[in-house]
C-alpha cells in the first residue's frame, strides 16, 4: 500500500500545531510541515514532539515555490531545530549548498532532495535524469513539474515507470490541473508516497488531493474524466465523484482539458494509466471516431462519441448522448412521432439529437451556421431536411432544439437563431446545461414556448456511462444534485 503524506502549510505556530494535531488522527504515514509558510519563523519547535506521526521538515525558497527568504545558515539552524523535536525527514532542494554539508549537519535524518519548475515539464529523458541526480544526493528523489499539456503528463508518467525499475525511492509530481492526473495515479506509478491536503481547500501545491480522497483511492482507483476544450462549463466532475462517494467506489473523475493535437496523446496516457474510460465533449466528439478500436451501435450510427471505455486495453466509443436526449423528450412527455423538429447545429450533440428524433418518426429539418457541415450530417440521416435561418424563421415547428455551444458558460452569450422562430406551446429543448436558462430559453419563454434545459439529458447520459465504466447504477438523485449545486 503506498503511503500517504499530509502537507500542512499555516500562516502561524499554532495554527501549524492545529493542523498537524488533526492531521495526526487521520493516522497518515507522514505529516509535512511546511515550516517556510509560518511567520514569523519559529524560534521553537518542540512542542511538534507530542506528535508522532513521522514528520517532514520543510523550508521551500520562493525559486521552487516556498517561501523562505532566509539565509543557508538560518535554513541549517531551523532544520536542526527541527530535529530536536522529533521531526524525522528533512526535505532539501537539489541546488541547495546544504546538501553537501548534509552528512554531517544531519546525520540522523532522512533527506529528501528535491527539485521543483514551476513553469515547464521536460522531456522523460531529463525527468529521469534529475530523479537520478536527486537520488544520489538523498534518500528519496523528488522532482515536481508544472504541466501545461497532455504531452507533459505523459512524459512524467513515462519517466516514473522507467525509474521505478531502479528501486530508489522517489516521487514524481505533475503540478497543475492536469497534475491532478499524476496524483491520483501516484500508486501506480510506483512512487513512495503520495502528498496530500488535510482537508478540501487546504492545498500546498497546484493540484494536489485531500488525504480522504487519495486514502479512498488507494493503489488501484478507478480513473475516469472528461476530455475536451474549454472545460470551464463541465460539471461532469461533480456529478461522477459524488456517484463514487455514495457507491463507496474507489473512483475519481478528472476535468483532462485537450486540445486537437493532443488526442492521440490523451488515449496513449489513458492507456498508460490504466484509466476505465471517459467521456468526450466539444470539439472532439466526431473527431475521436477514428482514433478508437470499435464502436457500438449507437455511436456507429451516429458517428458521434460521448463516451469511451477502455477495456484490456481496447478503446470503444458509444454514445450515451442519444439515452439522453430520448429519457428528456419521455420525462416531459413529448412524444415527437410525425411533430415537425428544428434541430440546430451539426455537431455531436445534434447527431445525437438527430438519430433519436429520426428513430422516433419526427419530420426533422436541420439549420446550420456552416450548410457544409450541416449537408454531411444530412447525408447520414435519410430524411433530414437542410434550410436556411430564413426559412426557419417562416415555417410553424412544433419542437426546437438547440446543439450549439453558444449560450455556455464560457462561450458567446447569445442565442444560435432569432426569436423569431418561438411561438406559444412550442417544446424548445436546449443542450445546453449550464447555465440552466439561457439566453435561447428565454427567448423561447418570453413568446410563450414550453422550454427544456441540458441538465436533465447531461444526468441521463452521466449515468449510462458511469454504467458502461464500472457495471454499478448510480442515483439519479445524488447525479442531479450534485450538477444543480454546481451550476448554481
Amino acid at each position: 500500500m503506498m503511503r500517504i503524506c499530509i502537507s500542512i502549510a499555516e500562516k502561524t505556530l499554532d495554527e501549524a500545531l492545529a493542523a498537524s494535531r488533526r492531521a495526526a488522527e487521520k493516522s497518515p504515514d507522514l505529516i509535512e510541515v511546511r515550516i517556510d509558510y509560518i511567520h514569523p519563523l519559529p524560534d521553537d519547535l518542540m512542542k511538534f514532539k507530542e506528535i508522532a506521526v513521522p514528520k517532514i521538515a520543510t523550508l521551500r525558497p520562493p525559486s521552487q515555490g516556498g517561501e523562505f527568504m532566509g539565509s543557508d545558515r538560518e535554513k541549517s539552524i531551523l532544520l536542526r531545530k527541527a530535529l530536536r523535536a522529533g521531526f524525522k525527514v528533512i526535505d532539501i532542494e537539489s541546488d541547495s549548498p546544504l546538501l553537501s554539508r548534509a552528512p554531517n549537519e544531519f546525520r540522523d535524518a532522512e533527506l529528501i532532495c528535491s527539485s521543483h519548475d514551476l513553469h515547464l515539464t521536460p522531456e522523460t529523458s531529463r525527468i529521469i535524469e534529475i530523479l537520478i541526480e536527486n537520488a544520489a544526493k538523498g534518500d528519496v528523489s523528488k522532482a515536481a513539474f508544472k504541466v501545461n499539456s497532455i504531452h507533459d503528463v505523459l512524459s512524467i508518467v513515462e519517466a516514473a515507470m522507467i525509474f521505478s525499475s531502479t528501486d530508489n525511492e522517489f516521487v514524481l509530481i505533475g503540478m497543475g490541473e492536469l497534475g491532478g492526473l499524476t496524483r491520483a495515479c501516484a500508486g501506480r506509478m510506483k512512487c513512495s508516497f503520495a502528498y496530500a491536503s488535510l482537508e478540501p481547500g487546504k492545498e500546498t501545491a497546484p493540484g494536489q488531493l485531500d488525504f480522504d480522497t487519495v486514502k479512498r483511492l488507494g493503489d488501484s482507483p478507478i480513473i475516469t474524466g472528461i476530455i475536451g476544450f474549454p472545460l470551464g462549463h463541465s460539471v461532469s466532475p461533480q456529478m461522477h465523484n459524488a456517484a463514487f462517494l455514495s457507491l463507496d467506489i474507489p473512483g475519481l473523475y478528472l476535468p483532462i482539458p485537450t486540445r486537437d493535437e493532443e488526442l492521440e496523446g490523451l488515449l496513449d496516457l489513458s492507456l498508460e494509466l490504466n484509466m476505465m474510460g471517459f467521456n468526450v465533449t466539444i470539439p472532439h466528439k466526431e473527431k475521436i471516431v477514428p482514433l478508437l478500436d470499435k464502436l457500438d451501435d449507437t455511436a456507429s450510427k451516429t458517428k458521434a462519441v460521448n463516451t469511451v471505455v477502455i477495456l484490456e486495453g481496447e478503446m470503444t466509443g458509444m454514445n450515451t448522448d442519444v439515452y439522453g436526449v430520448a429519457k428528456t423528450f419521455e420525462k416531459a412527455e413529448m412524444r415527437v412521432k410525425g411533430k415537425r423538429v428544428l434541430v440546430i447545429g451539426a455537431g455531436g450533440a445534434a447527431r445525437a439529437c438527430i438519430y433519436f428524433l429520426t428513430s422516433a418518426g419526427a419530420r426533422t429539418s436541420l439549420v446550420n451556421r456552416t450548410r457544409f457541415r450541416a449537408d454531411v450530417l444530412a447525408d447520414d440521416f435519410p430524411g433530414v431536411q437542410v434550410i436556411e435561418k430564413d426559412d426557419a424563421e417562416r415555417l410553424p415547428f412544433d419542437v426546437i432544439v438547440n446543439c450549439t455551444p453558444l449560450g455556455m458558460r464560457g462561450f458567446p452569450d447569445e442565442s444560435p437563431i432569432s426569436n423569431q422562430v418561438f411561438r406559444e406551446g412550442q417544446f424548445v429543448f436546449d443542450t445546453v446545461y449550464n447555465p440552466r436558462i439561457t439566453r435561447f430559453l428565454a427567448d423561447a419563454q418570453g413568446r410563450g414556448a414550453v422550454i427544456q434545459s441540458g441538465q436533465e439529458m447531461l444526468v441521463q447520459q452521466a449515468i449510462k456511462a458511469f454504467e458502461a465504466w464500472t457495471g454499478k447504477s448510480p442515483s439519479y438523485e445524488v447525479m442531479s444534485e450534485a450538477a444543480r449545486g454546481a451550476i448554481g
